[in-house]
C-alpha cells in the first residue's frame, strides 16, 4: 500500500463500476479536498470521444497544472470543480489538475450517456463497511 496512492470505485448504476487511483502527490490540496469529500455522486457531462465530467462542488486553485492528457487519466478543473476522466488524448484550454488514472474497466466511460450518475467511493470505506 502506497502512501500517496488512495484506490477509489466509481458506479454507474445499470452499467457497472470502473476503479480509479487518486495519487496525493500530483495535486495534494487537491487530491484530499476530493478525498475528503467522498463519497459523492453526480450526473455526467459528457465531450463526445474526449471526456467525462462530474461536478463535485469542490473550491481549490491551481496546482501543478498540465494541458495534455491521455487516455484514462483524471484531472480536477478548478474554474468550476469538475473531476474530468479523459477517453482519449486530450489537449485542454483551460489548466486542470493532474490527480489520478483510471485502472480498472476504463471503457465503460464510451458508455455514458446523458443523464448517467457516476457514484465515487474509496475503497477502504467500502471493505469498512463490509466488516461492520
Amino acid at each position: 500500500m502506497s502512501v500517496s496512492k488512495v484506490e477509489c470505485k466509481a458506479s454507474v448504476r445499470g452499467k457497472g463500476e470502473f476503479t480509479i487511483e487518486l495519487y496525493k502527490h500530483l495535486a495534494p490540496i487537491t487530491v484530499s479536498a476530493i478525498l475528503r469529500a467522498l463519497p459523492m455522486s453526480a450526473r455526467v457531462t459528457i465531450y463526445p470521444k474526449a471526456m467525462v465530467c462530474i461536478l463535485t462542488g469542490l473550491k481549490t486553485g491551481v496546482e501543478k497544472p498540465k494541458l495534455d492528457y491521455v487516455k484514462g487519466e483524471i484531472a480536477f478543473l478548478p474554474a468550476n470543480g469538475s473531476l474530468c476522466f479523459f477517453m482519449s488524448p486530450a489537449k485542454s484550454q483551460s489548466p486542470l489538475n493532474p490527480v489520478g488514472s483510471i485502472s480498472a474497466n476504463a471503457e465503460l466511460l464510451q458508455t455514458l450517456t446523458p443523464g448517467d450518475v457516476i457514484e465515487l467511493v474509496q475503497v477502504r470505506e467500502i471493505e469498512a463497511g463490509v466488516q461492520t
